[in-house]
C-alpha cells in the first residue's frame, strides 16, 4: 500500500525523497486516511463516540451527493431555527466504529443552519449514551440575528434514530462593533456551552472585547431560560434586577446569569469589602492572593449596592474601554453538576499598554463559587503577554478541569510551569516553559486542576519549533522521540502554535489536541512525521497529539497535512484538523482541506469503499484512524541529527 501511494504522489509532485520519509516510516498497518467523496464541497467539524462503539461526525456540505446509495437519509422535521445559509446542508453522519461504513445521515433542511459544530451528551464517560445535544452556526443577512443554535435531538442513535428536535434555542452572537461587523464573534465560532447529567444546558452569548453585551445563562431540560440560586444576577419577570440569592429576591425571578462585562453589577466581582479584601489560594502554593472573584483584579473596591468603583486594581491593572469578555469554554461535571468556565478580559497595564488577562472559575451546581485560578502567579509585577482561555474539558477519570490556553508574547510571568507544581514537587511537563527570544508569537498551554480544590496538578506548553533554531539541547530520553531534542534542555527559539478550541480525553485521562505549528515534534510511529532540522525545510502543518495524563510525556503525535518536498517552505497549509477521539490503541481525527490547483493532497491510505483517496475541489472533509501503538524505529533515527546549526 505504501508503494502504491508513493508512486501516485511522485507523479503528482515529481519528488521522491521526502515522500519516502512522509509515508514509509513504520506506522500502524491498519491506518486509514481518506477524503469524503466528491463532487460536494464538505467539511467535518466534530466527532462524538457513542456507547455502542459507533461514531457521529458533524459538519456541513454543499449537498448530500456524497452519501453512499442505500444509506438512510433523514431530514429533521421540526428544525425551525432562524437561519438562512444558502448552499449549506448541516448534517450528522452516523459511522461504524472503524469508519468503514456510513450507517445513516441526519440533516437539517438545506439552506437553513450552516453547520453542526459541537455534539455533547448527558452520560458520564463509559456509561450508556444519554440524551444528545448539538450546536451549529446560524446565518442571517442582518448582523443582529446571527449567532449559533443549541438543540436536543429526539433520538441518540443507540436507542432510537433522531427524526427531529425535542427543542432548540437560538443564541445571539453578533460580530463585534468595536472591530467592525466583518467576520464572526468568537461566541459564534467557539460556541461555548455544555450540558449536565439532567439535560440542563449552560451557554455563553454576545460579542467579545466590545461595548455591547456578553453573558452566561442556563437552560432547563425543556430548553427554557432558568435560574441558578447563587449566580451574580437575576432578572425579575416584571422588570428589574436582583443581586441576592434568587430565593431572596423580591418578585418572581425569570432567569439568572453571569454578566461578562467587567465592572458591571452581575459580573464576577466582589460585592462587599470583606469579599474584596479576602486572601485566597492561587492553586499553586500562594495563599495570599487578594480578591474573592477574578474581576476584583481590575478595580479599587467591591461593586456593592451603594457604589461600584472603577480601577485600577491592586497591581495597577484596569479594564479597557471594551469591557465585554471572551468566553473560551464551558465544561460541566456530569457527576457533581459543577460548572467550569474560562474567559479573558481586555485590560490595560499601568503604563497604558493593552493586555488580555485569563481566568478559570468553578461553581457548584447551585452557583456557589468553589475556586478560581489566574493560570499564573499574581505578583506586583504584572504579566504582560496577552493570555486567553481557548477550551475547557472535565476529566472524569481524575476529577480534574483540563484547560487549553494561549499566550501572545514572551515574559517571565507567564502560565504555570510544568516543573513548578506545588502539589507535585517532582512533576515535569513535556515542555515546562517557553524558551528563546521570539516575542511576537502565540504559544499554547495545557493545564489540569483538581476539580474540588483548584490545585494545579500538571502543566505543559504546546510550543513548536520554527524552521530553524539554535540553542537545542540533548536527545529526548523517550525512545519514540529520540530523533528530537528534549524541549526542556537548551534554550531554542519557538514559533507560533495555535490549537483548535477542542480538548480530547482518553479513558485513562490522556489529553489530546489538534493544533497548527511550523515544525511540530512527532513520534516515530507517526502516520506523517515532521522532518527534523537536518532533513529539510518544515512547513506550517496541522497535527494531532496525545499527551500522557500527567502531561509529562507524549503518547503520540503526527502531522496530517498536505505534502511538500522538503527543499522549501512548500505549499500553504490547506488542512484544518477540527476534532479528535482517543481510544486505547488508536485515535480518530476529522477535519477538512481547502483545495486549489497548486495545493497538494494529504497522503491517504486504506480508503474505505465509501470514501476517496483524493480530494475534490474546492474543499473536502478528511477522516482518519491512526494507530498509536509503538513501533521499532529505524536505527538512523537515533543518530545525532538535530544539533544546532
Amino acid at each position: 500500500m505504501c508503494k502504491v501511494e508513493l508512486l501516485m504522489l511522485v507523479r503528482l509532485r515529481g519528488v521522491i525523497g521526502f515522500f519516502v520519509l512522509m509515508i514509509c516510516l513504520p506506522a500502524g498497518a491498519g491506518n486509514q486516511v481518506a477524503y469524503l467523496p466528491g463532487p460536494s464541497e464538505n467539511r467535518l467539524h466534530v466527532l462524538h463516540s457513542l456507547s455502542d462503539g459507533t461514531v457521529l461526525a458533524g459538519g456541513q456540505a454543499s449537498d448530500l451527493e456524497w452519501v453512499p446509495t442505500g444509506v438512510p437519509v433523514r431530514q429533521l422535521q421540526n428544525a425551525n431555527i432562524d437561519s438562512s445559509s444558502p448552499g449549506a446542508v448541516a448534517f450528522v453522519a452516523h459511522l461504524s466504529q472503524d469508519l468503514s461504513a456510513v450507517l445513516s445521515v441526519t440533516h437539517f433542511p438545506p439552506g437553513s443552519v450552516r453547520s453542526v459544530d459541537r455534539i455533547r451528551s448527558t452520560e458520564r464517560p463509559g456509561e450508556h449514551t444519554g440524551s444528545l445535544f448539538i450546536s451549529g452556526r446560524r446565518d442571517q443577512n442582518g448582523w443582529q440575528r446571527t449567532g449559533y443554535f443549541i438543540a436536543r435531538l429526539n433520538g441518540n442513535f443507540v436507542d432510537a434514530m433522531p427524526t427531529g428536535l425535542t427543542w432548540s434555542y437560538e443564541v445571539k452572537a453578533e460580530p463585534r462593533r468595536a472591530g467592525g461587523r466583518n467576520g464572526e464573534s468568537a461566541y459564534k465560532t467557539i460556541q461555548p456551552w455544555d450540558v449536565n447529567a439532567s439535560g440542563e444546558v449552560y451557554f455563553g452569548s454576545g460579542s467579545e472585547y466590545d461595548w455591547d453585551w456578553a453573558m452566561i445563562e442556563k437552560l432547563d431540560a425543556s430548553g427554557q431560560r432558568t435560574t441558578v440560586e447563587h449566580w451574580p444576577v437575576h432578572w425579575i419577570v416584571n422588570g428589574g434586577e436582583c443581586y441576592s440569592p434568587a430565593s431572596e429576591c423580591a418578585g418572581e425571578v425569570g432567569r439568572s446569569g453571569i454578566v461578562l462585562k467587567a465592572g458591571r453589577r452581575g459580573s464576577l466581582r466582589s460585592r462587599t469589602q470583606a469579599e474584596f479584601d479576602r486572601r485566597k489560594s492561587d492553586g499553586n502554593g500562594r495563599i495570599d492572593r487578594p480578591g474573592t472573584f477574578p474581576d476584583d483584579y481590575f478595580f479599587s473596591g467591591p461593586c456593592g449596592q451603594s457604589s461600584c468603583p472603577a480601577g485600577p486594581g491592586h497591581t495597577g491593572y484596569r479594564t479597557s474601554d471594551k469591557p465585554t469578555q471572551r468566553l473560551g469554554g464551558i465544561a460541566v461535571d456530569r457527576a457533581s453538576g459543577a460548572v467550569a468556565i474560562g474567559y479573558s478580559t481586555q485590560s490595560r497595564l499601568p503604563g497604558g499598554n493593552p493586555d488580555f488577562e485569563p481566568a478559570i472559575v468553578v461553581f457548584d451546581a447551585d452557583g456557589q463559587l468553589r475556586w478560581w485560578n489566574r493560570l499564573y502567579e499574581e505578583t506586583n509585577a504584572n504579566s504582560s503577554p496577552d493570555q486567553y482561555v481557548d477550551a475547557l474539558e472535565i476529566d472524569h477519570v481524575h476529577a480534574r478541569v483540563v484547560v487549553l490556553a494561549r499566550a501572545h508574547g514572551n515574559n517571565v510571568i507567564n502560565f504555570w510551569r510544568g516543573n513548578e507544581v506545588d502539589a507535585s514537587p517532582g512533576a515535569r511537563g513535556f515542555q515546562n516553559r517557553f524558551t528563546g527570544t521570539n516575542g511576537n508569537i502565540h504559544l499554547s498551554w495545557l493545564g489540569a486542576f483538581d476539580l474540588a480544590s483548584g490545585a494545579l496538578a500538571a502543566a505543559t506548553y504546546i510550543a513548536e519549533y520554527p524552521n530553524s533554531t539554535g540553542g537545542l539541547g540533548g536527545p529526548h530520553p523517550d525512545p519514540k522521540l529520540a530523533h528530537w531534542p528534549d524541549p526542556n534542555q537548551g534554550w531554542p527559539n519557538l514559533n507560533t502554535t495555535r490549537c483548535r478550541n477542542h480538548i480530547a480525553l482518553g479513558s485513562d485521562g490522556s489529553i489530546g489536541v489538534v493544533c497548527t505549528g511550523r515544525r511540530p515534534i512527532t513520534t516515530d510511529n507517526a502516520h506523517q512525521p515532521m522532518l527534523t532540522f537536518d532533513q529539510g525545510h518544515s512547513k506550517w502543518s496541522d497535527f494531532a497529539r496525545v499527551y500522557t495524563p500527567d502531561l509529562s510525556g507524549m503518547r503520540y503525535s503526527t502531522l496530517l497535512t498536505n505534502g511538500w518536498d522538503g527543499t522549501s517552505a512548500g505549499d500553504p497549509n490547506a488542512v484544518a484538523l477540527t476534532a479528535l477521539l482517543i481510544d486505547q490503541t488508536e485515535i480518530r481525527v476529522a477535519g477538512f482541506q481547502s483545495m486549489t490547483e497548486n495545493v497538494s493532497p494529504v497522503p491517504t491510505v486504506n480508503a474505505p469503499p465509501w470514501m476517496s483517496s483524493g480530494p475534490n475541489l474546492p474543499g473536502t472533509g478528511i477522516l482518519a484512524i491512526l494507530s498509536t501503538e509503538p513501533v521499532e524505529p529505524p536505527e538512523y533515527l537515533f543518530r545525532d541529527r538535530f544539533r544546532a546549526r
